[in-house]
C-alpha cells in the first residue's frame, strides 16, 4: 500500500476521533479462538446512482471449540438507512447481541468443537462503512470497497482481523453499461439466473484465502488498458479520460512478475490488473486487483514506483500476510524494499538512491526517534502506517543483505516465502526462517532494529590516521558495520569496514583525506 501524501496534512487530533469511531471493540481471546471463518459466500447487487447496496452473505464457520455463539465485527443495524440480520441455514432469524460494533450471533443451541457452523447475513441499504459510492475527479459516479485496515466489517460482518484468512465467494450485479471486477478468479454457479434487463453479473472466487481488509469490489465507467507480456495480465481499468498517461506506465508487469516469480516463488493469484479508484490511498494491494488513486499517473514517475511496490504486495503482505496490526512491516517494509529493487531494474532510481532518500524522510519523522517499528500503542492500525513501517522496516531488510551477503539474504527470503505463502505470520516466524536458512543467530540483529526506537547517532573524530567512532544515542549500543570512504598518502580512493559494538571503536585507516561515513549507502544512522 502507498499512502496519499495529502493525508498526512489533516490534523491529528481530528483524524484520531474519526477514527475512534470505526474502530471495533476488543474481541475476547478466547472467542477469536473458538471459531475459525471460512467461507463468506457473498451475494450483492450494487445501485451506483442510488447509493445503496443489497445482498446476502453466507458463512463456513468451523468450531474450535463447543459454541453457542459466533462473534463477528459489524456495524450495528441503522434502520432505515442500514438494515442487517442473521439466520440460521433454514432462513429462520437469530438472535443478534451487539456490544459497540461486535455482535454476538446465538446459534440456538451448542455446536461440537470441530463442527461447522451454517449461517447468513442479509443486508440492505446505504452501507455505514468500507463500501463507498463517489464521483472521480471528472464527475462519474463509482462503487468501490475501501476496507485497510479495519472497515470491511462497515458493511460486511466479519472477523475483521489480518489473521482470519478465509475463501471469498462473489456473486456480482451491477449496471450493464459499467465495468466491474471482484476478488478471485472466475466461477461460474450451477443454477444461475441470468440477470434483469440492464444488468450484468459477475462470478468470482478467491483460489487463496484472504482477510476481509483484502476483498476487493470495484464497479464504475472504466477504459481497458491491456499490457503485453504475460498471459496472466488482464486489462487494466482506467479512467477514460486518463488512458494516454497511464499507458506509458503499464508496461512493466511482465518482467516484474517474472523477476519476482524467478527470485522469491511463484504468483499465488491466478491473474493480475489495476484499476483507478478514489481510494484513499495512493495504492492499495487487493490481491491480483490493485486499487490505485486517480492522480496516479500525474506523478513524477507517472506512477511507475507505486505499481512496483503494489506488485511486490502479492508476495509480501498478500501471500505471506501479517497475524497482527503491529507486524505491518512485514508488509510495508518490504515493499518498500523491494519495490525499489525491482523498479530499478526497469529503468528506475538506483536503489542506493532510493535508500538515501528514505533514510533522510526517516530521520524527519517524530515516531522514528520515539517508536520501535513494532510498536503497539496506536489506538487504531491506520497508524502503524508510518515512518518505521515503511523507510525503517525497508531499512532493515537492506541492512540484512548486508550482514548475510547477496547469495544468503535472497536465499533466505525465498525459503521464508515458500514456507509461509498463504499464511499470516509473525515477524518471529521471519526470524526463524531467516536463521535456519543460513544457519546464524539473529536475534540481536532483528532485535535491536526492530523493537527498540531510533538507530545509531554517530560522532567522529579523525586525527589523520584513525578514525574514533563514538555512539552517543540513549538507547544502548548498536552492533553493526560501518563503512569509511577516504583518500589515501597515494591519492588512491579506498575504504575499508569497521565492525562497531561497544560505545566507542577505533577503526585504523592509516594517512587519509576526505573521510566519508557510509559512501555505499548500508547503514541506517544519524
Amino acid at each position: 500500500m502507498r499512502r496519499q501524501a495529502a493525508s498526512r496534512a489533516a490534523p491529528m487530533l481530528i483524524l484520531a476521533a474519526l477514527l475512534a469511531q470505526v474502530a471495533p471493540q476488543a474481541r475476547d481471546p478466547l472467542d477469536e479462538r473458538a471459531q475459525d471463518v471460512l467461507l463468506y459466500d457473498i451475494r450483492l447487487d450494487v445501485d451506483v446512482e442510488r447509493g445503496r447496496i443489497e445482498g446476502e452473505v453466507g458463512y463456513r464457520i468451523r468450531a474450535h471449540r463447543p459454541l453457542d455463539h459466533v462473534r463477528l465485527d459489524a456495524r450495528p443495524p441503522a434502520p432505515p438507512s442500514w438494515q442487517l440480520a442473521f439466520l440460521d441455514g433454514q432462513g429462520h432469524a437469530l438472535e443478534a447481541r451487539w456490544q459497540g460494533e461486535s455482535v454476538d450471533v446465538a446459534l440456538g443451541g451448542e455446536v461440537k468443537a470441530g463442527d461447522e457452523v451454517r449461517l447468513v447475513a442479509t443486508f440492505a441499504g446505504q452501507p455505514p462503512g468500507g463500501f463507498a459510492f463517489a464521483d472521480n475527479r471528472y464527475g462519474e459516479r463509482l462503487a468501490f470497497t475501501d476496507h485497510y485496515s479495519i472497515r470491511a466489517h462497515g458493511w460486511l460482518p466479519c472477523v475483521d482481523d489480518p489473521a482470519d484468512r478465509a475463501c471469498f465467494r462473489t456473486h456480482l450485479t451491477y449496471p450493464a453499461k459499467l465495468m466491474a471486477l471482484a476478488s478471485g478468479a472466475p466461477a461460474a454457479r450451477g443454477g444461475s439466473e441470468p440477470p434483469p434487463e440492464g444488468r450484468s453479473t459477475l462470478e468470482r472466487e478467491t483460489t487463496s484465502d484472504i482477510p476481509p481488509y483484502m476483498y476487493a469490489i470495484v464497479v464504475g465507467p472504466f477504459a481497458e488498458v491491456r499490457e503485453s507480456g504475460d498471459p496472466r495480465l488482464l486489462p487494466h481499468l482506467i479512467y477514460r479520460q486518463d488512458v494516454a498517461a497511464a499507458k506509458p506506465a503499464l508496461v512493466h508487469h511482465a518482467a516484474w512478475l517474472h523477476t519476482m516469480e524467478e527470485t522469491f516463488g511463484p504468483y499465488a493469484y491466478g491473474t493480475y490488473r489495476v484499476v483507478q479508484c478514489p481510494t484513499r490511498w495512493g495504492g492499495f494491494e487487493a490481491p491480483g486487483n490493485v486499487q490505485l488513486s486517480e492522480r496516479l499517473f500525474e506523478g513524477p514517475d507517472q506512477g511507475v514506483g507505486t505499481l512496483a511496490h503494489e506488485l511486490t504486495h502479492m508476495w509480501f503482505g498478500d501471500a505471506v500476510g501479517y497475524a497482527q496490526w503491529r507486524e505491518v512491516w512485514l508488509s510495508e517494509g518490504f515493499a518498500s524494499y523491494f519495490g525499489p529493487w525491482l523498479h530499478a531494474q526497469t529503468g528506475g532510481p538506483p536503489l542506493a538512491d532510493t535508500m538515501r532518500r528514505l533514510r533522510e524522510a526517516w530521520r524527519r519523522s517524530a515516531d522514528g526517534r520515539t517508536k520501535s517499528v513494532r510498536w503497539d500503542g496506536f489506538k487504531h492500525p491506520d497508524f502503524a502506517l508510518n515512518a518505521n513501517t515503511y523507510p525503517k522496516g525497508a531499512w532493515v531488510l537492506h541492512m540484512l543483505r548486508g550482514e548475510l551477503g547477496e547469495a544468503a539474504f535472497f536465499a533466505a527470503v525465498r525459503a521464508y516465502y515458500r514456507e509461509f505463502a498463504g499464511r499470516a505470520i509473525t515477524t518471529a516466524d521471519f526470524v526463524q526462517a531467516v536463521e535456519q536458512a543460513t544457519g546464524k543467530d539473529l536475534g540481536w540483529f532483528f532485535s535491536q532494529w526492530l523493537d527498540q526506537p531510533n538507530c545509531p547517532e554517530l560522532e567522529v573524530e579523525d586525527d589523520g590516521e584513525t578514525v574514533l567512532v563514538r555512539q552517543t544515542q540513549r538507547q544502548p549500543p548498536y552492533r553493526f558495520h560501518l563503512r569509511l570512504g577516504y583518500v589515501d598518502g597515494e591519492g588512491k580512493e579506498r575504504d575499508v569496514v569497521g565492525e562497531i559494538a561497544e560505545r566507542e571503536a577505533r577503526i585504523r585507516v592509516g594517512p587519509h583525506r576526505d573521510l566519508q561515513l557510509d559512501p555505499r549507502v548500508e547503514l541506517l544512522f544519524r
